[in-house]
């Protein structure tokens, strides 16, 4: 699985030294990733159920950060399926980092992706 997450551009508002950047907790993250199509052994996956999205401002995020549970839409996920979720409530311009681990149908999770990072957006 490789995760993608949006980047955020920061526009300067005229301001004297600099930009501003305004906080909040209304900020976001699009994140994005392939389906895993095989299990750690190398067979077919045929019974994933869910995906967890860890999500947090220390690295690594997983597996002890908050996390948000996404449904698979099918349990054999075919190759190149995207899988997207955005992440909101978070605070904008802050640093978070995502990772990302699946569950199947016995309730197992798996390892978590290697950690993606970038900064909470406006929606």
């Amino acid at each position: 699985m490789r995760l993608v997450l949006a980047f955020v551009f920061v526009a300067c508002i005229a301001t004297i030294g600099g930009c501003v950047l305004m906080r909040g907790s209304d900020g976001v993250l699009d994140a994005s990733w392939t389906a895993p199509t095989t299990n750690a052994d190398g067979s077919s996956l045929t019974d994933l159920v869910s995906y967890r999205v860890y999500y947090s401002t220390t690295n690594p995020p997983c597996p002890g950060g908050p996390f948000l549970t996404v449904a698979s839409s099918t349990a054999r996920p075919t190759p190149d399926q995207k899988v997207s979720v955005r992440l909101t409530g978070l605070t904008m311009g802050q640093l978070y980092y995502v990772a990302i681990a699946t569950v199947n149908s016995r309730g197992m999770l798996s390892g978590c992706t290697p950690a993606a990072s970038a900064r909470a957006r406006r929606p």
